[in-house]
């Protein structure tokens, strides 16, 4: 269904949202108490000191010389912020966002963040700027996200530049994607694996500097030298396409594997596509099978469809209707137009569900709208054939909602 090109999206520069996760900030190595500090600790604690504060609280939510607790922390975490701790601000955010040590609650999150960014986090700034961008989507939300990125990056945070960087590719213009580089190469020079990787991918692509595929190979070896696994993919990639290096099947193969390894789950499609075609290995379809079902359990779509359409077919593993409904559903939520299409099949043939013809009709329509061209108009003819067991009226209203469906769904 898928080749190796499509697989491994070598454009890091696509990934917008790239090391933005709700992860809290922590003590300084030195500071991380051993289990005879502790007690220090709570003493300068019991006596006010914010700093104190906020380092017990890292101590108990992750069991550093304490037994953790997830509960202590957060009331740690909540004095410090109170005594004008932006760090505790910030963990407060992400324990509201996770459920952690008090109720989830994403209002609270975001109020927190805006407490810390306003106190001057960048890592609040960050985390402000990847929830206006992931949550909604829009042209308003992305202005909200390129401001708060540039909030963090103007304060020397790596990974607001980074992703101010991307951002400012996705949405800008010329003028944008100097800039973009700009940063880019701020956040390589201060360390940030991803931006040696975006780099190597405009290098190889040609977008904002000269075509360079030598040169994106070094970038690439850069950003594995600083452990990212996108680096690592793209660099079996240019092995195995013989671009910037020598072909080699045995280093493109291994260089995939080693991304895998690291929870790339791009690299693990590739690896999928590789073992169900032959390509540059032995054909295995069980071997297939296993990759894309890793890929697809860390919930990447083309993973969830490959799983889906073998639990279909039988291949590579034993069929299951049941199975290959519950993938391919959660492929098309994801935006995979091919599993759009399959879907539209199982509720039109009763595979896996009940017989649906509206949803049906829904889920043909939306994928005949994003799936590639050489299937398009045979898409279009299934969805008109489905169409037909649902009513004018109707028809109109789920094509609407399809409509809306993949442009909120569907990446260009």
């Amino acid at each position: 269904m898928f080749s190796v090109a499509q697989s491994i999206v070598i454009a890091a520069l696509s990934m917008g949202t790239h090391g933005a996760t709700d992860a809290p900030a922590s003590a300084t190595a030195s500071a991380r108490p051993a289990p005879t500090a502790v007690r220090t600790l709570v003493a300068q604690a019991e006596q006010g000191d914010r700093d104190a504060m906020f380092r017990l609280a890292v101590a108990y939510q992750n069991g550093r010389g304490v037994a953790e607790d997830d509960l202590k922390a957060a009331e740690l975490y909540r004095k410090a912020a109170a005594k004008g701790d932006a760090r505790a601000m910030a963990n407060l955010g992400v324990m509201y966002s996770r459920g952690e040590g008090v109720a989830k609650d994403d209002s609270a999150a975001i109020a927190w963040y805006t407490k810390a960014a306003e106190a001057g986090s960048a890592k609040a700034m960050v985390m402000l700027g990847s929830r206006a961008a992931q949550e909604r989507g829009d042209a308003q939300s992305q202005e909200e996200a390129t401001r708060w990125y540039r909030k963090a990056a103007e304060r020397g945070d790596a990974s607001g530049m980074y992703l101010l960087a991307t951002t400012l590719l996705r949405t800008g213009g010329d003028d944008a994607t100097a800039e973009a580089h700009r940063w880019l190469r701020a956040a390589a020079d201060g360390g940030y694996a991803a931006a040696w990787t975006a780099l190597g991918t405009a290098s190889l692509k040609g977008e904002g500097t000269e075509r360079n595929a030598e040169e994106a190979v070094r970038l690439f070896r850069k950003g594995i030298e600083l452990g990212d696994p996108t680096a690592m993919a793209n660099l079996g990639t240019a092995y195995l396409e013989g671009t910037g290096v020598e072909r080699s099947s045995e280093e493109g193969v291994r260089w995939l594997k080693t991304a895998a390894v690291c929870d790339d789950a791009r690299a693990m499609v590739a690896l999928g596509d590789l073992y169900r075609n032959g390509i540059h290995v032995d054909a295995d379809v069980a071997t297939a099978f296993i990759w894309y079902e890793r890929a697809a359990q860390l919930g990447q779509p083309i993973g969830m469809a490959q799983v889906g359409a073998m639990f279909g077919d039988g291949k590579g593993t034993k069929r299951d209707d049941d199975k290959a409904f519950e993938w391919t559903e959660k492929a098309a939520r994801a935006g995979v137009p091919e599993a759009m299409l399959n879907l539209a099949a199982m509720y039109s043939e009763g595979r896996g569900t009940d017989p649906n013809h509206a949803e049906a009709y829904f889920w043909a329509r939306a994928g005949t709208e994003k799936v590639s061209e050489p299937l398009r108009e045979g898409a279009e003819r299934y969805a008109e054939k489905i169409g037909e067991h649902v009513t004018f009226q109707r028809r109109l209203a789920i094509q609407r909602r399809a409509s809306e469906f993949v442009l909120t769904h569907v990446a260009e």
